[in-house]
């Protein structure tokens, strides 16, 4: 989804966004805010952190990029399309795995369950949510058979997508976007799966740096810090906390 600036503005008023499907709809609470606060409008284009990668990589007039990993933000700055000092972790994601029938207790009680529909993921070489959800299938004892296939969206947000249109049944997807629905969800432990750190970088050559840095300190600010739970997500600073893992009922 893109966001267009409109006729007149200076260059410096507008910043172009690049953001990962699964932290669309935080950015553009966040992004509101910011313009409110700053006069500065952002434009915002959403897609699978693989995706917006590439396009970076072809010259895409994008002035900060939100992956949905550390990797590609990272690469950018191994590429010479990023500086290190224009890189910084901005949330720390979860992994959940939505139902239409009751949560499951575990992994292993969600296999012994009759699946008429394929299990939606994202696309693990694309979004850093599928590469996690592929990871958590692969704590199976070697060889196990799924009982069911698996579709992949190109995003987190289109596995979600599939859910929601009852394409599929169940699907693994970002908390963030479970979170305040009515689905019946099992948050999956961490432990399951590589963290997944969520990092941004501003992009070099990028045509409004003043904005680009102006929303990247938005984004680590005590604020936006704070109100990350209320989407989903943990703040790049929490303290470890021996919180147990929830399965949540709706």
């Amino acid at each position: 989804m893109l966001l267009l600036a409109g006729k007149g503005f200076a260059a410096e008023q507008v910043v172009n966004i690049a953001v990962a499907a699964n932290f669309a709809g935080p950015v553009k609470h966040f992004a509101s805010a910011f313009e409110e606060k700053t006069g500065i409008r952002p434009v915002i284009t959403v897609g699978s952190s693989g995706t917006l990668f590439a396009q970076i990589g072809h010259g895409a007039p994008f002035d900060i990029f939100l992956s949905a990993d550390a990797a590609r933000p990272e690469a950018l700055v191994a590429e010479g399309k990023a500086d290190k000092q224009n890189l910084r972790s901005y949330a720390r994601g979860r992994l959940t795995l939505v139902t239409r029938q009751s949560a499951p207790s575990g992994l292993e009680e969600f296999l012994t369950r009759q699946f008429n529909k394929p299990v939606a993921i994202a696309n693990p070489k694309l979004a850093p949510y599928g590469l996690a959800a592929e990871q958590v299938l692969s704590t199976l004892p070697e060889n196990t058979a799924l009982p069911f296939k698996l579709v992949r969206g190109k995003s987190i947000l289109q596995a979600w997508q599939y859910f929601t249109a009852g394409n599929v049944d169940d699907a693994f997807v970002a908390w963030s976007l479970v979170k305040n629905s009515k689905a019946n969800y099992w948050l999956i432990p961490a432990s399951m799966h590589d963290p997944i750190v969520q990092k941004m970088v501003i992009v070099k050559h990028n045509q409004h740096p003043y904005a680009a840095r102006r929303f990247m300190q938005y984004m680590m600010s005590p604020a936006v810090q704070n109100a990350l739970a209320d989407w989903g997500y943990q703040p790049v600073k929490a303290r470890q906390k021996k919180n147990k893992d929830k399965t949540g009922e709706r």
